[in-house]
């Protein structure tokens, strides 16, 4: 276990933070990346977490993690009404009523993190918005746009959450 938490601290600072050189598709930062010993969250498939930005004391830039166990979605929303683009209600100015553009979401952003999986939480989604893990059971709702049509088609996948175990990973 440990060789692969060395492995993907490696990973995660040469692929995803490291120094730009143009070829790779990297972050560019002006800094190496120091990592904190990082933890596991073991959640219960009835267990909840709240929506929350993490605390700048206890991290940095960065906050990552790997998805062990089940399938789950993962919510970010803005942290305050005062996004640019939310009105007074917390909705996304413009937004579409419901069946009238697929495409616009109430100014949150859902991630499908199936089992496996790694995310990434730096820069905007680190600081800007919260995130929370949706109960068992909710639907992730995505756009299959097909090769020969142009319109969005709105699809939905039922997310059934089982035990989850995840390593998490957070900078200085």
């Amino acid at each position: 276990l440990y060789c692969n938490i060395q492995e993907t601290r490696r990973h995660l600072a040469k692929n995803h933070f490291g120094s730009n050189n143009g070829d790779n598709g990297c972050i560019a930062t002006s800094r190496n990346v120091r990592w904190l010993p990082c933890h596991a969250i073991d959640l219960s498939a009835n267990g909840e977490l709240s929506a929350h930005v993490d605390s700048v004391k206890f991290s940095g830039e960065i906050v990552a993690g790997i998805s062990l166990l089940s399938d789950s979605i993962m919510r970010l929303r803005p942290s305050s009404n005062e996004w640019d683009g939310q009105d007074k209600d917390g909705k996304l100015e413009g937004a579409a009523t419901e069946g009238e553009n697929c495409c616009i979401s109430d100014g949150y952003v859902d991630l499908y993190l199936p089992q496996l999986s790694l995310y990434v939480l730096s820069g905007m989604s680190r600081y800007s918005y919260t995130h929370e893990l949706l109960p068992s059971g909710s639907k992730f709702e995505f756009l299959d746009v097909e090769e020969s049509h142009s319109q969005c088609e709105p699809k939905s996948r039922e997310v059934v959450r089982g035990r989850r175990l995840s390593v998490i990973f957070r900078d200085e």
